[in-house]
């Protein structure tokens, strides 16, 4: 009571003039004195109750925080995982009927060389009226006649672009003029066509062939560069979610040391060494670290659907629940694709392993190759065309059947033909344009490669950068995390020989906690950057023992 009276003093001496002369205790109204001592009560009180320990009630975060219960779960390596992505990812099937679609591109390119058969059958009943001098000659007025013909053929086309048609034709005719006895006719021809300058040469007849070859080629390189690009996202999300489940044990840690801190401030507060305020900072760590951790838990379930997506796991046409464990971890020892001791060497041979096995390579060479065909089909196109023709026929007639059969083949009948046919286009503007353009989609097709060529080496030096960068930061948040961890234990110490407070020592654990997870997000990277560079050098699907002709 006396230390309220002196405030009250106090303040009234500091508030008044400076000449002012001392409060008489006497004149002050005893009723001041109940007013400020009801005050302070209620002031002493509502701090108490502010810092009461049992404001944080952990119970419904301490519920959330306890894993769910895991349903059927999947234990996969990062080989299995690989392995199932090679037969279910759909990109990768996807891309698989794009060879097949190709090679039906080719069947297609060799119809041009098939054999096409032909028939006609027709018949024919006609009645003409003769002049008169046909009436005088003949003695009747009109002629009648009726007839059936058949007509079979059987052309193509061969490799040297010479044309080739087979033709065996038989007809019955019974007229007027013979008072209507019927009478056979049988013929059969062979022509032949062979170009001399233009559309000569096997060479430019087996141009689209040689083209959908091609095609087929770059279709395969697609597909590789598809399973090549779907095989390094599987690698990497397995490692995402490897790394979720590693944060979760970080974290299961973090709350841990929250917990025992609480346990030393709640014991302390029992013996009279500690005050409420020390439980209620602890409590609120445990709850920070409790809601990390449910945090840690859906990052998980997020990995792990992408990986799911990327298996195609499904459960009955539905999108599986179950639940993937990776059993593999990421090591932070050295790896054979990259030795950071020798990162120009490295480059150097990365770069020729880019350009040797990347995909694009191969799609740009055979891209190159089609342009060319099609700059050689143009130029052919520009040539004026020259064939020659020849042909012979054998043909027989008789009133019999068999009779005009044998003389088909006995060559009662015969003509042969020998000639020359050509023809030459005044200007030829569409044959110039077309070449032009094709030489010019040659030059497109031989700069796109250049480019492609520096993309690839500039990959190649940007994942090289990224795995030395990564491995220095493991190495640094290692060395940090075991410095936050010797932090830790010193300051816990000192807050057992009551030299710190609670306070601080949740902040030094909040920085081992963050140590930690940049630790482990530093080897995912440097897991992912070798992965990376692998796909820039090429050499992933190699290094993984991934045989795609097998």
């Amino acid at each position: 009571m006396k230390i309220i009276v002196m405030a009250l003093v106090a303040s009234s001496a500091s508030s008044g003039p400076a000449d002012s002369a001392d409060v008489d205790m006497e004149d002050t109204p005893i009723g001041v004195f109940h007013v400020e001592e009801s005050t302070e009560k209620a002031a002493g009180t509502n701090l108490k109750a502010a810092i009461s320990a049992d404001l944080i009630d952990l119970s419904e975060l301490r519920a959330a925080a306890e894993r769910p219960p895991v349903g059927e779960t999947l234990r996969l390596t990062l080989e299995e995982t690989i392995r199932l992505a090679l037969e279910n990812n759909p990109d990768i099937v996807i891309a698989a009927y794009e060879p097949e679609k190709a090679e039906a591109e080719m069947v297609a390119a060799r119809g041009e060389f098939d054999p096409v058969l032909q028939q006609n059958i027709s018949y024919a009943d006609t009645s003409m009226s003769l002049d008169q001098r046909l009436r005088r000659y003949a003695g009747f007025s009109s002629i009648d006649s009726t007839s059936v013909s058949s007509e079979t053929a059987l052309g193509g086309k061969l490799h040297y672009g010479t044309r080739y048609a087979v033709q065996f034709d038989m007809n019955y005719e019974e007229s007027t003029f013979d008072n209507f006895r019927g009478e056979y006719g049988g013929q059969l021809g062979l022509t032949l066509t062979q170009p001399l300058l233009r559309g000569f040469g096997r060479d430019i007849n087996t141009i689209r062939i040689r083209a959908a070859g091609n095609l087929r080629e770059i279709s395969e390189a697609q597909t590789q560069l598809t399973v090549l690009n779907t095989v390094a996202d599987v690698v990497k999300s397995y490692w995402d979610l490897a790394g979720a489940v590693e944060a979760v044990r970080v974290h299961e840690g973090a709350l841990r040391n929250a917990e025992r801190l609480l346990a030393v401030n709640e014991k302390r507060r029992e013996i009279g060494t500690g005050a409420d305020i020390d439980v209620l900072q602890a409590k609120a760590g445990v709850a920070m670290r409790q809601s990390e951790l449910i945090a840690a838990y859906a990052l998980i379930a997020d990995a792990g659907d992408v990986l799911k997506l990327a298996l195609n796991l499904q459960d009955e046409g539905r999108f599986s629940r179950t639940v993937i464990i990776p059993t593999d971890r990421p090591s932070p020892e050295p790896h054979d694709s990259f030795d950071v001791a020798s990162m120009t060497e490295n480059i150097e041979q990365g770069e020729r392993a880019a350009l040797a096995l990347r995909p694009e390579m191969r799609m740009t060479d055979l891209e190159i190759a089609n342009a060319e065909l099609d700059e050689q089909r143009a130029r052919d196109e520009m040539r004026p065309q020259l064939d020659i023709v020849g042909s012979y026929t054998r043909g027989g007639r008789d009133r019999r059947l068999g009779k005009t059969l044998s003389g088909v083949i006995e060559e009662q009948d015969s003509t042969y033909g020998l000639g020359v046919q050509g023809s030459v286009v005044i200007g030829n503007r569409a044959a110039r344009g077309a070449h032009q353009r094709a030489r010019l989609n040659r030059r497109q097709a031989e700069e796109r490669q250049k480019k492609t060529e520096m993309m690839l080496m500039m990959g190649v030096h940007y994942a090289g950068r990224a795995v030395i960068t990564n491995k220095a930061l493991m190495e640094s948040n290692q060395q940090t995390v075991l410095l936050q961890e010797a932090n830790v234990n010193a300051e816990e110490k000192r807050l057992q020989l009551g030299v710190t407070t609670s306070y601080q020592v949740l902040r030094v654990q909040e920085d081992l906690t963050a140590a930690q997870v940049q630790e482990l997000q530093a080897r995912i990277a440097y897991e992912k950057a070798l992965v990376d560079f692998q796909l820039a050098t090429g050499t992933l699907l190699r290094d993984l023992s991934i045989d795609l002709g097998a």
